[in-house]
């Protein structure tokens, strides 16, 4: 009904003869859904006129409540909508606009333009009221787009729409990034891969460099297929997609089998410690723990200098036990600690490729601990990088798994 109305006003459909508040209304509905019927991104043109007094029946507006009259009919729209006056004031506006702008019920309608959206961008919009879509910064931090028509009719003179653009923009960047990223680690490995197996196409005489090259070449198509592996199984624990088995698990338990585990990868010239607090049991999934704990020890000794000792500890907080680990490289720099966690961030990339390594392993962590209940971040260490996590304290000893 209320595109038709929109139609048949906008194309210049006789007048409706009706009371003074029921033409209003009537004119204004006509002028929003004539307005949201405009293609959007372009200007008004002679197939899509902008509306105006000549196309849409007017009335004596002084004492007519356009809230009143519309308001209930634009409460079911998506877009975000503000029926603005001559005097820059807001005289009609819909539940989409008051989320959208993170306002009381009923707040903005009296409001100048200025003081409802609380932004100078939006405002010159509707000062503007060019007729075309725009993406608007909003206060640095969230983007909308916005399109405003200039209009004379029953006492409003500009109509604003607006549409949350924020989330949509976030996810297209963070696509963009994890093909970029992705491209950038794979290929390495690619093109190692190729050179070798080129070399070996076209014959390797020496026995001894044959074999090293065959050795080097399984050596890329594993770390491949790892980060391949890494990839989808952060891709599950993005989408919740992979099941969870909680059950008491003993910190001590935790602790001396992923330092077992982890043995094979330790330096000759480099020391694995394990500090073991008065810590009480935790509920959580073992394999899942120990494959948080198996990323933050591969990262320390990856950056353990030579004689360096990794620190393995727990230790008993609040309702929580802590887990860190902690070793003696260069550390973390202030401005990565915020972003250390997220996907193929690895900070200053300008170090030796093989130390920073791809920036999968911790970003699983992340999302690990957060599936179960814990807390992960970067500690304060006087010396080296410190990467703390916590898991909640088990009900009792005869708490059952979930």
């Amino acid at each position: 009904m209320l595109v038709l109305v929109a139609a048949g006003a906008a194309a210049g459909v006789g007048a409706l003869v009706a009371p003074p508040p029921v033409a209003a209304a009537v004119a204004v509905l006509a002028v929003v859904a004539a307005a949201l019927l405009l293609p959007r991104g372009r200007p008004a043109t002679s197939a899509a006129a902008p509306v105006t007094a000549a196309t849409v029946p007017s009335a004596d507006t002084a004492s007519v409540d356009v809230q009143a009259s519309v308001g209930p009919l634009l409460e079911g729209l998506y877009d975000a909508i503000l029926l603005v006056d001559g005097d820059e004031v807001v005289r009609a506006a819909n539940p989409a606009a008051e989320r959208l702008l993170g306002r009381p019920a009923g707040s903005l309608v009296g409001q100048s333009v200025i003081r409802a959206t609380r932004d100078h961008n939006l405002t010159q919009v509707a000062r503007e009221a060019a007729g075309e879509a725009r993406e608007v910064d909003v206060e640095g931090r969230r983007v909308m787009r916005t399109t405003a028509w200039r209009v004379q009719t029953a006492g409003i003179a500009t109509v604003l729409v607006m549409e949350e653009l924020t989330e949509l923009r976030r996810a297209q960047r963070a696509r963009s990034d994890l093909v970029a990223n992705v491209s950038h680690e794979l290929r390495t490995p690619i093109a190692a891969a190729l050179a070798l197996a080129e070399t070996l196409e076209e014959g390797v005489p020496d026995e001894a460099q044959r074999a090293r090259f065959h050795r080097q070449l399984t050596e890329e198509v594993t770390r491949l297929g790892r980060i391949v592996e890494r990839l989808l199984h952060l891709s599950r624990l993005e989408q919740a997609a992979e099941g969870f088995e909680t059950e008491v698990v003993e910190p001590s338990d935790l602790l001396e089998t992923a330092a077992t585990r982890i043995a094979p990868l330790v330096g000759t010239d480099q020391r694995l410690h394990v500090e073991l607090g008065a810590a009480p049991p935790v509920l959580a999934d073992r394999e899942r723990t120990l494959e948080v704990l198996a990323n933050l020890l591969e990262n320390a000794l990856r950056f353990s200098p030579p004689g360096g000792t990794v620190t393995l500890l727990a230790e008993a907080g609040d309702g929580e036990v802590c887990f860190g680990v902690r070793d003696e490289g260069p550390g973390i720099l202030p401005s990565d600690r915020a972003r250390v966690f997220e996907r193929f961030y690895t900070g200053d990339r300008s170090r030796d490729r093989e130390a920073v390594g791809t920036g999968l392993g911790l970003a699983i962590a992340r999302h690990i601990v957060a599936r179960l209940g814990g807390r992960i971040w970067v500690g304060d260490s006087e010396r080296g990088a410190r990467l703390c996590f916590t898991l909640p304290v088990a009900p009792g000893p005869d708490a059952a798994s979930r």
